[in-house]
This record gives C-alpha cells, sequence and structure tokens, in this order.
C-alpha cells in the first residue's frame, strides 16, 4: 500500500492534469446550457409557460440533488474510496449492489409519487402564480419528468464509482448529452408541441448521460446481482449517514425553494429569469471552481480517512487560493458587463429588451456570490470528508431563516433582483460560519497566505476591471451596430481583460498562476490518468 505522502504528492499531479478535462468538458456542458437556454427563450420567452417547465424539471432534479448527488458526495465517495484503498473486494461488491438497488427502488417510488400528484403541485404553484400558470402543461411536463428523478440519480451514483477510480471525462460530458437531446426535441417537435418539447427532450437527455456512463463501470470490476445486504458495515453506515445528509442539503434547497416561490408570485417569467442568469453565471463558477473541487476531493477523503489534517490544510489552502483566483476576476467582468452579455446570448425573437435589464440586474447581484459559492462547495466536502454531517446542516438550518428574511427586505426595493442578492449573502454567511467552526476544529488554516493571495487577486481584478468599464464605455455604441460588432467587441474587451490580469498576477509572482499553466502543460498526459482504475 502506498503511504500517504506519495499518495499526496500522486493526486497533486492527478489535480494537474484531471482538471484540465474536467475544464474542457465542463465548459462544453456549459455552453451547451446556455445554447438549450438560448433555444427555449427564443421560442417561448420568458414567460409563465417556461415557469412552468422550470418547475417540472425542478421538482424531480430537487430529489436528484438530495438523495443522490448530495449523498453519493458526502456518504459515498469517502466510504467507496477508504475501501478501495483497504482491498475489500467482496464488501465492495456487496456495498455497491446493495446501494445501487436501495436507489432503483426508492426513486422509483419518488417517481411514482411526482406522476400522481402532479395536479395537486401544479394547482398550488398556479394560485402562487396568481391562477395564471396553464396547471394541464405545468402536469404534462411534470408527469413526462417524473421518472428523470431515476435516470439522474442512478446517473450520480455512476458519477461517484467512476470518479473515485479517477475517472473523470465520461461523467463530466453526460450533461452536454442531456442539454443537446433537448435542444434537438425543441427544433423538432415545438411546431407541433409547444413548451412540451422542451420536457421530452430533457427526458430522453436524462436517461442518455445515464447510458454513456454505464460502459466504463467495468474499471469497478463488480458484477451486479439484486441483493440488498443490510447488515454490511459499509451499507449501514451510509444509511446512518442518510438523515443528517439530507437534512443538511435539505436546508438548502429549501433556500432554493423559498427563492423560487418568492419570484414566482412576483410575475410571469422570473422564475426562469433567476434560472438563466445563474446559467450564465454558473459558466465561470460550473467550468473552474466546480471542476478543481471535483478532482480534490478524492484526495481530501483520503486525507480525512487517514487523518492527514496537515493535508486537509493544505487542501483547503490550494483550494481556497485557486477558486479566488478565477472567480474574482470572473466576478468583476459578469457584473460590469452583464447587460451586454446578456443581450448577445437572449435577445432575439421572443426574448425582449425588458427581458435583457431584468436579467442582467439579477446576474450582478448572483456573480457577488460567486466566491462564496465555491468556498462552499470546498467548506461542506472537508466536513463530509471527516463524516461530520452536523455543522454543515446546523448552519444550513439556520440560513433558511436568514433567506426568508433577506428575500421578503430586498424585493421591497430591487424586486425579483433582490431574491439574487439574498442567495449570495446566505451563501456570504454559511462560508464565514463553517470557516471559523473548522479553524477551531483543525487549528489554522494558512490564513496570512490566503490573505496575501486574495490581496494580488484584488489589485489585478480592479486593474482588469477599470479597462475594461472604459473599453466599454468607448465602444459600446459601436458593439450595438449590428451582431458581429457586438461579438468582436465584447469579445475582444474579455480578453483583454482576462490578459491584464493574467498579466499583473505574473508580476506579482503568484502561486496560482504556475497551477495554471501546470494545469495546461499537463493536458498531454492526462490521458494516462483517466485509463488508470485505482493505486
Amino acid at each position: 500500500m502506498q503511504d500517504v505522502h506519495e499518495d499526496y504528492l500522486l493526486s497533486r499531479k492527478r489535480i494537474f492534469s484531471a482538471t484540465v478535462i474536467v475544464i474542457i468538458i465542463t465548459l462544453l456542458s456549459k455552453i451547451s446550457g446556455l445554447a438549450r437556454d438560448q433555444i427555449m427563450t427564443g421560442y417561448f420567452g420568458i414567460s409563465y409557460d417556461t415557469d412552468a417547465y422550470t418547475w417540472a424539471f425542478f421538482i424531480p432534479n430537487l430529489f436528484k440533488i438530495l438523495f443522490a448527488e448530495s449523498l453519493i458526495i458526502a456518504a459515498f465517495i469517502p466510504i467507496y474510496s477508504s475501501y478501495l484503498k483497504e482491498k475489500k473486494k467482496e464488501e465492495i461488491r456487496i456495498f455497491i449492489n446493495s446501494v445501487t438497488n436501495i436507489m432503483v427502488l426508492f426513486f422509483i417510488f419518488i417517481s411514482l409519487v411526482i406522476f400522481i400528484f402532479s395536479p395537486q403541485i401544479g394547482i398550488l404553484l398556479s394560485k402562487i402564480a396568481n391562477n395564471l400558470m396553464d396547471i394541464n402543461k405545468f402536469v404534462i411536463m411534470s408527469r413526462i419528468l417524473s421518472f428523470s428523478v431515476l435516470t439522474l440519480s442512478i446517473s450520480g451514483l455512476t458519477t461517484g464509482i467512476l470518479n473515485s477510480h479517477n475517472i473523470f471525462t465520461i461523467p463530466s460530458f453526460a450533461p452536454f448529452v442531456l442539454n443537446i437531446m433537448t435542444i434537438l426535441f425543441v427544433i423538432l417537435l415545438s411546431h407541433r408541441l409547444g413548451i412540451i418539447s422542451i420536457a421530452i427532450g430533457t427526458m430522453v437527455g436524462s436517461a442518455l448521460q445515464l447510458i454513456i456512463q454505464i460502459p466504463q463501470l467495468k474499471v469497478s470490476k463488480i458484477k451486479y446481482s439484486f441483493k440488498i445486504d443490510f447488515k454490511n458495515k459499509a451499507v449501514r453506515e451510509i444509511l446512518s449517514l442518510m438523515l443528517p445528509i439530507l437534512l443538511s442539503l435539505g436546508a438548502v434547497q429549501v433556500n432554493v425553494s423559498v427563492d423560487k416561490f418568492f419570484a414566482l408570485a412576483l410575475g410571469a417569467g422570473n422564475t426562469t429569469a433567476l434560472d438563466i442568469a445563474w446559467r450564465v453565471a454558473n459558466l465561470p463558477f460550473g467550468v473552474f471552481s466546480v471542476a478543481v473541487i471535483t478532482v480534490l476531493y478524492p484526495l481530501i477523503s483520503r486525507q480525512a480517512a487517514t487523518e492527514d489534517i496537515k493535508g486537509i490544510k493544505e487542501s483547503f489552502s490550494l483550494g481556497v487560493r485557486e477558486i479566488g483566483y478565477i472567480m474574482l476576476p470572473a466576478v468583476t467582468g459578469l457584473v460590469i458587463l452583464s447587460h451586454p452579455i446578456i443581450k448577445l446570448l437572449f435577445e432575439h425573437n421572443n426574448f425582449t429588451p425588458a427581458d435583457t435589464a431584468k436579467v442582467a440586474t439579477i446576474l450582478i447581484f448572483q456573480s457577488v456570490g460567486l466566491i462564496f459559492f465555491g468556498l462552499l462547495i470546498i467548506l461542506n466536502r472537508i466536513f463530509y470528508a471527516f463524516k461530520n454531517v452536523k455543522t454543515p446542516l446546523k448552519v444550513a438550518l439556520v440560513s433558511i431563516l436568514v433567506n426568508v428574511f433577506l428575500d421578503w427586505l430586498f424585493i421591497k426595493f430591487l424586486n425579483v433582483a433582490g431574491v439574487a442578492l439574498s442567495t449570495s449573502l446566505v451563501a456570504a454567511y454559511n462560508v464565514l460560519t463553517l470557516t471559523f467552526i473548522l479553524r477551531k476544529k483543525v487549528g489554522f488554516l494558512g490564513g496570512k497566505r490566503i490573505a496575501k493571495s486574495f490581496g494580488k487577486i484584488l489589485l489585478s481584478s480592479a486593474i482588469m476591471g477599470a479597462a475594461i468599464y472604459f473599453s466599454w464605455s468607448f465602444l459600446e455604441k459601436y458593439a450595438y451596430i449590428n451582431l458581429w460588432y457586438h461579438i468582436i467587441i465584447l469579445l475582444s474587451i474579455i480578453i483583454l481583460g482576462a490578459g491584464l490580469y493574467i498579466f499583473f498576477t505574473y508580476i506579482f509572482k503568484m502561486e496560482e498562476v504556475k497551477f495554471v499553466f501546470n494545469l495546461f502543460k499537463n493536458l498531454k498526459g492526462s490521458k494516462k490518468v483517466e485509463s488508470a482504475p485505482n493505486d
């Protein structure tokens, strides 16, 4: 068995190479997600119909996030990784089959519940929307999408298995498949089926994103059997962790639901507008922050399993500094260029200038929280790696009350954009609270080193932001002459800003620049890492 130090060094090399793959594939997925929203809003605008689809998909996706993604990240990966390290093949086989069969049976039940009670859910949502939402359209889309709970959730399990074996490409590619299928079905069927076409495409895409991952599961060398062993130690452990994890992540999703309810009550298209703005903000966040965290988490899990506190601190410091290095300039750019970005991406056909103004304002306030969203993922996963799910739960439960109050307060002044500001502030509260608790648990977290890096990042971002602001102010009148002028000028300003930012961080001799350069330098060797099942 490799010792901890060797495992740590090897895993750091894998962070560089595997993150490049994850970044590229995730970028494709995020761009295709934007394209999906462009197609949807171009065909249907932002209206109660698109709100109905947003809710029809949100409900099954909520269960997937709660019971699949979160449980897999917080409990399955740490347990499975420890078994792999100990090479307990028979226990792994029993564990995998038991978890798979429990999930299949449970999510079939949830799918049936959603299918049966879709009319009642539709009536409730329509009342919140001042009886203006089409209940029949919602019920049809909800029932079509109800069984995506099963496909999306099992896809989350397969992703957890593959990530534990350091395979990231296919799992990262899966959302791209879902988005492309959704786009195709809207283009092909919207003239006949209207908004229903997007629900059909999403359901087909959710099934395909599971199917493409299944062949890769041969890396686990586990033969499937319909067996559930509740006496298995790992099965009992994951079941014992399930309730606090669900309550913790349930609190987070309650916040999301509260935001959507407030938005729905404010008028047609507001739920859709929130989702669209988040999709744009999520492009830099999802591509870079989540990519770093995705490949860092298996290392954190191994460090926690061996009580390598020094390694945990180093991983925390690395993750925080890299997220800051990427997200702070991204936030600066999104805030300054929110209106031209939304105008370029969405303002065509049924998406109006008024819609652009609304979504751009939401984007500004959502962007402010990006750095906190990234840090929150790191903090939660460190606690989960220690199998401590109660602490994030307590913090998340308090955040529900904070979120409800802030939503109620800010919508009085900012309308639906107030919901976005509330979300960002709640994320900041969670980060500050969990950081304080983690520091008490493990000691100093390298705050001076982090603060030094963030000081240089803020200065470089400020210089970049000034250049972007004055460049756009001068060129804006030319950008709106036609579409190509808009694309070329906006893209040129973004490239100018990124170049200036990288230049100044290089001049400041930031360690984080070397990390990013190493990501791309190791691209060539990343394929070899992909094929290695486990060490």
